[in-house]
């Protein structure tokens, strides 16, 4: 078999892989096109060698049976009979080893051969058999072959490798032990990935890691692709996450890293925000708002000026029991991630979802990340987990259940900066005034737990004055570690001044203001320079 390089080019890769099979050329099936050409060009100049290296033993050996021959049929005296003793102890002793070589290079012809056309096929040894036997057992099980690991990097033994495919997911592990890799959002598919329970021990995989690497499709008695080989665990190397510093044993401290929002002069709800009730790295905060109060445009203005100002911040949408059509617009208007459960599907659904975009924030901080967590809302969140479990008997008014409470706080604790670095933020909605009890009571319980919190007043709603923000109620706790002392000290003697007023009036006066002015700066300038008087 022999091929030239411009034959070799015409070829397609499958091609190329049936070529290199034939020619002995091992692991031909994650190579490249121009390597695949180098590996099979080498190996047939290797084959040419070993012919060429026979045909010179073989003339070698009749020379040398003709010289032998032409000595002997000489006729023997006295005088020669000596030397030609000698010669032909010679000639036998160098016969011997031109045999030897000559067996050795056609056992290399012969193993040449079969490598290039497949037509011999030596009887498989007993170890083989054993082999075999093994791995038609371990086919039978469950996917729980171990495949690769830290220090071989071995392939698994499988010889449909040209199906293997290149895949990555948000790890999903189940109570049983095994995992899988979400690959379409968080929500379970039919192209969702198996992770065997040794492959999460191994490597200590961890709930919300983010897993790319070697997928095979599944066999007969097996519904899902399954991993075998792990490249990367969260775009880092397996062998440095091995000692990687849990969430829960990192220290929380006080924000005081600020997100800015203002990106627009034109964009008061920003501005606001900014100047009354900054948002730190790490802010734990609740937007109190009625019905109709404009949250979910206040979202979206939030996560629009996060992805300007701090694009390396890792946003996350999270919407729980939200029509359909709201997670459309989500999608359309931000970048970051959208996760969601419209209302039209099962209560497990909305759980879920939060419970593993949650453990994926968690992830991003133990690596040094910034995440913030934008979600709608946790009202109808805690109303989820109030349904989904099962009960204690312990029964707050409203109709909620004691337990029902404990997971969302669980959520809604995990917000905090980091002292060893990365900060997870997360800006709930809660409802109120719906008329519900139920409601009510999930407010009074995430009340004191925030340390942000913005309410929307219904009054301005009605008036259609946006953004319906109570400023005279909403605040940040700490703010003196976000403001400069001097925005701190105008700040401070503004709320003094507008005290005396309604919140309603102190929130349209304000806005009055801001329009007149390009940005917070000469906003604030302004008001120094009238002291504080409108």
């Amino acid at each position: 078999m022999k091929f030239t390089n411009e034959e070799l080019n015409e070829k397609s890769v499958k091609e190329l892989r049936i070529i290199a099979k034939q020619v002995g050329v091992t692991g031909y099936f994650i190579m490249k096109k121009t390597e695949l050409i180098e590996k099979i060009l080498n190996a047939i100049k290797k084959t040419e060698g070993k012919e060429e290296e026979y045909k010179k033993t073989k003339s070698t050996k009749e020379s040398i049976k003709s010289e032998s021959k032409g000595e002997i049929e000489t006729p023997l005296n006295n005088t020669n009979l000596e030397s030609l003793l000698d010669k032909i102890s010679d000639a036998k002793i160098e016969l011997k080893s031109t045999r030897k070589k000559e067996n050795a290079v056609s056992t290399n012809q012969e193993q040449t051969q079969a490598l290039v056309t497949e037509e011999v096929k030596p009887t498989k040894t007993q170890e083989e058999i054993n082999k075999n036997n093994i791995q038609v057992k371990e086919a039978t099980t469950f996917q729980k072959k171990e495949f690769y690991t830290f220090k071989d990097r071995q392939y698994p033994r499988d010889d449909k490798r040209d199906d293997l495919v290149r895949s990555s997911g948000i790890l999903d592990i189940t109570q049983e032990g095994y995992g899988f890799l979400r690959v379409n959002g968080y929500k379970p598919s039919p192209n969702d990935i198996y992770v065997a329970p040794s492959q999460i021990r191994r490597f200590e995989l961890l709930q919300g890691d983010e897993i790319s690497g070697l997928t095979r499709p599944p066999r007969d008695s097996e519904r899902y692709y399954s991993l075998i080989k792990i490249d990367h665990i969260n775009d880092i190397l397996p062998e440095e996450l091995k000692n990687r510093k849990h969430f829960e044993s990192l220290t929380p401290v006080f924000p005081h890293k600020r997100f800015k929002l203002e990106n627009s002069s034109e964009d008061e709800s920003t501005r606001i925000i900014d100047l009354f009730t900054p948002i730190g790295k790490g802010q734990r905060g609740l937007i109190v708002a009625p019905p109709k109060a404009g949250k979910t445009t206040l979202l979206k203005k939030i996560a629009q000026s996060i992805e300007i100002n701090h694009p390396d911040t890792h946003l996350m949408v999270v919407l729980i029991d939200e029509r359909p059509e709201e997670v459309t617009d989500w999608k359309r208007s931000v970048r970051g991630e959208v996760i969601s459960s419209t209302f039209d599907e099962e209560q497990e659904n909305h759980t879920r979802i939060s419970e593993l975009a949650l453990e994926r924030a968690k992830r991003l901080v133990e690596i040094g990340k910034d995440v913030l967590i934008l979600m709608d809302s946790i009202t109808r969140l805690t109303r989820a987990y109030n349904t989904t479990i099962q009960t204690t008997g312990r029964t707050l008014s409203g109709g909620i259940d004691a337990s029902a409470i404990h997971k969302p706080k669980r959520f809604f604790g995990a917000a905090r900066c980091v002292e060893q670095g990365g900060s997870l933020t997360i800006l709930a909605t809660c409802l109120v005034e719906t008329g519900s009890r139920m409601d009510d009571v999930i407010f009074e319980e995430f009340k004191g737990t925030g340390n942000w919190e913005l309410i929307l007043d219904r009054k301005l709603a009605d008036k259609r004055i946006f953004p319906a923000i109570d400023l005279k109620k909403s605040s940040t706790r700490k703010e003196e570690l976000l403001l400069t002392p001097e925005e701190l000290r105008k700040i401070w003697h503004l709320r003094r001044v507008l005290s005396s007023r309604e919140g309603s009036d102190v929130t349209e006066l304000i806005l009055e203001y801001i329009k007149k002015t390009k940005n917070n700066k000469e906003f604030l300038a302004k008001i120094d320079e009238r002291g504080g008087q409108f």
